[in-house]
C-alpha cells in the first residue's frame, strides 16, 4: 500500500512538473546550476527565454551569460517531460564536445542527483546519454558518424559561427522525418551577415529594452553603446538615452523589432545588462576605452557582429572607384579577363590603366553550368566571343566546379587562359604553369591584393549602373577574419563569404592577370 501511495504521489508530481515552464521547474526543485542554486535574481532577462517554447530559436550572445546552461537544462527537462525521442547537441569540434560533456553536462548531473541524475541510464558511449526514454547525442559538427537511422526531434547548434555551413546543413537533415523539428541556435557573433548574425536577421529580432524610472522611455543598450554608459558624479551608470537617468537592468522587456515574423524567434544577449561583478558599467566602459581588439570586445562583450573597416570593403568604397565612362562592348588594346563559374559565369574585363594601375571596362553575367543539362557547354562558348571582341591576352577562370568545361575553354585559347586553383600553403608570387594551363596562389594573399586596389582607389570602374551596383554588393560580401588554432595556437587570416560574391572572385582573377602578366606578353600576344 505504501509503495502504491508513493507511486501515485510520484505520478502526480511528474504530471505537475510536466506543466511547469523550464525556469519554474528549476526554481521549484532547487536545481543547482554552475555550482549555485538556480535563481532569476539579477538574471531577469532570462525569465522569458526560459519559458519560451517556440520551435525555432536563435540566440546571438555575448560570453558568460548562461545561455549554454539554459540549453542543457532545456535538453534534460525536455527529455524527461517533453516529446523528444532523440536530441542532437552539436559543438564545432570533437574537442569542444568532450569539454561540454565533462565540464558542463557531467557537473549538472552530479550536482542534481535526485532530479536529473536519477533520470539517466547507462549507455555504451561517453557521448550518448539516455535521459528517461530519450537519447541525447553529443557530436562535433564535423563528425562523420552517421545518425540517419536515429529519430531526432530537437537539435542544439552551440557556437554556430565556429562550424562550417555545410556541417550545419547536414545536421539539419537529421530531422527530416520529425513532426516536432525543433532547433536552437546559439553563438557568439563574429562577422556581420555571417553565421549567427545572418540567422538572427531572419528572426523577429527581440531586444531587452530597459524602462527608465524617470521618463518611462525604453532604451536599447546595445544600439546605444557606448553612449549608454554615462558618467554621473564620478560613477559610470547605464543611462536612459532620452533623459540620462540611471537604468536598472532588472527592469526590462523583450520587444521584437520585427513582430510580423512569427516562424522564427530571435533574441540578443549582451553583457551590458548583466549584473555580474566583472561586468559593471564602469568595468565595461574602461575595457572599451582601453581595448586593443575592438572586434573581440564587440563580439564577446556587447554581443554584436563586427568587422574592422579595413577587413571588409563597403559598397560605397567600391562605387567611389567609378569613373565617367560607360561599359565597353569591345576593346582596341589587349585586355585581361577574370571568370567565376557556377550556374552563371560572372565576367570582369579590364586593362592596364593610364592614370591608375588598372581600369575595368566590362562587367557582365552569362549563362553558366546547367544542372538540368550538365552536357550543355553553350554558356562557355559565349566566352570565346568575349575573348575575341575584347582582344583578351590573358584570362584566369575558376577551375571549379566544372573543371572539364573550364579546361576545354583553356584548350581553345591555349597560352591565354589559365585555370585558377588556390593553394593555402603557397606564399609569395603566383605560379603560372603554362604546360598544364594552371595558375596557383595563396587565396588570402590574392584577395588581399585585389582588396587593396579598391581600398586605395587604384582602379577605375565604369560609371554607376545596376550591374555595377551588383558588382559592388558582391565585393562587399567578403570579409577577412583572424582564425586561431586552439590546439597549436597558430594564427591565419581567411576571407569568408557573407553573401553572393561571384563578381568578387571574378575581379580577383582579373587582378591576378593584371599583376601577374609580364610586359613582354603585350608585344608577343597583341
Amino acid at each position: 500500500m505504501n509503495q502504491l501511495i508513493m507511486s501515485l504521489e510520484s505520478n502526480f508530481e511528474t504530471s505537475a512538473d510536466d506543466k511547469l515552464p523550464l525556469g519554474d521547474w528549476a526554481c521549484k526543485h532547487g536545481v543547482v546550476l554552475d555550482g549555485v542554486p538556480f535563481s532569476f535574481k539579477k538574471h531577469e532577462y532570462l525569465i522569458e527565454p526560459y519559458a519560451d517554447t517556440h520551435p525555432f530559436q536563435v540566440e546571438i550572445k555575448a560570453a558568460q551569460l548562461g545561455l549554454t546552461s539554459k540549453a542543457l537544462l532545456r535538453v534534460v527537462h525536455g527529455s524527461r517531460f517533453g516529446k523528444y525521442r532523440g536530441i542532437l547537441y552539436l559543438f564545432p569540434s570533437r574537442t569542444d564536445v568532450t569539454d561540454l560533456s565533462k565540464g558542463r553536462l557531467d557537473p549538472l548531473i552530479d550536482d542534481n542527483p535526485e532530479t536529473i541524475g536519477s533520470w539517466l541510464k547507462e549507455t555504451d558511449s561517453a557521448n550518448i546519454k539516455k535521459i528517461w526514454n530519450s537519447y541525447l547525442y553529443l557530436r562535433g559538427m564535423q563528425s562523420r558518424i552517421g545518425l540517419k537511422g536515429i529519430p531526432i526531434d530537437f537539435i542544439v547548434y552551440d557556437e554556430l559561427d565556429e562550424a562550417p555551413q555545410k556541417a550545419v546543413d547536414m545536421a539539419h537533415e537529421r530531422m527530416g522525418h520529425s513532426e516536432l523539428g525543433e532547433s536552437l541556435f546559439l553563438s557568439n557573433p563574429t562577422m556581420p551577415d555571417y553565421g549567427i548574425d545572418r540567422l538572427w536577421q531572419s528572426t523577429d529580432m527581440q531586444y531587452w529594452l530597459l524602462k527608465c524610472p524617470k521618463c518611462n522611455h525604453y532604451t536599447n543598450l546595445v544600439d546605444t553603446f557606448p553612449e549608454c554608459l554615462v558618467t554621473v558624479k564620478g560613477r559610470v551608470i547605464r543611462g536612459c538615452e532620452k533623459c540620462h537617468a540611471e537604468l536598472n537592468p532588472s527592469v526590462g522587456q523583450w520587444v521584437a523589432k520585427r513582430p510580423q515574423i512569427k516562424e522564427r524567434r530571435g533574441r540578443q544577449f549582451s553583457q551590458l545588462f548583466s549584473q555580474s561583478k566583472t561586468t559593471t558599467p564602469e568595468t565595461m566602459l574602461h575595457m572599451w576605452l582601453t581595448t586593443t581588439n575592438t572586434t573581440n570586445y564587440m563580439n564577446l562583450k556587447v554581443g554584436v557582429a563586427h568587422v574592422e573597416a579595413q577587413n571588409r570593403l563597403s559598397v560605397q568604397e567600391v562605387l567611389d572607384c567609378c569613373g565617367s565612362k560607360g561599359m565597353s562592348s569591345e576593346a582596341e588594346v589587349g585586355t585581361f579577363m577574370g571568370v567565376d563559374q557556377g550556374n552563371t559565369l560572372h565576367v570582369v574585363i579590364g586593362k592596364k590603366g593610364d592614370v591608375k594601375p588598372g581600369e575595368i571596362i566590362y562587367v557582365g553575367a552569362h549563362k553558366g553550368n546547367d544542372s538540368k543539362n550538365p552536357g550543355d557547354e553553350s554558356g562557355w562558348l559565349e566566352l570565346d566571343s568575349l575573348m575575341k571582341r575584347f582582344k583578351v591576352i590573358r584570362c584566369v577562370v575558376d577551375g571549379l566546379p566544372n573543371t572539364k568545361f573550364a579546361r576545354n575553354f583553356a584548350d581553345r585559347h591555349r597560352g591565354r587562359v589559365f585555370l585558377n586553383f588556390y593553394n593555402e600553403f603557397q606564399k609569395g608570387n603566383l605560379k603560372w604553369n603554362e604546360k598544364e594551363l594552371i595558375v596557383q596562389g595563396n587565396r588570402t594573399e590574392t584577395l588581399d591584393a585585389s582588396h587593396n586596389l579598391i581600398a586605395t582607389q587604384n582602379i577605375i570602374l565604369p560609371r554607376v549602373s545596376d550591374e555595377i551596383r551588383l558588382f559592388a554588393n558582391h565585393m562587399h560580401n567578403v570579409a577577412k577574419r583572424l582564425e586561431v588554432d586552439e590546439e597549436t595556437g597558430s594564427q591565419r587570416y581567411i576571407y569568408l563569404r557573407l553573401g553572393d560574391d561571384h563578381y568578387r572572385h571574378a575581379f580577383n582573377y582579373f587582378v591576378q592577370c593584371l599583376q601577374g602578366t609580364p610586359d613582354y606578353w603585350f608585344a608577343e600576344l597583341m
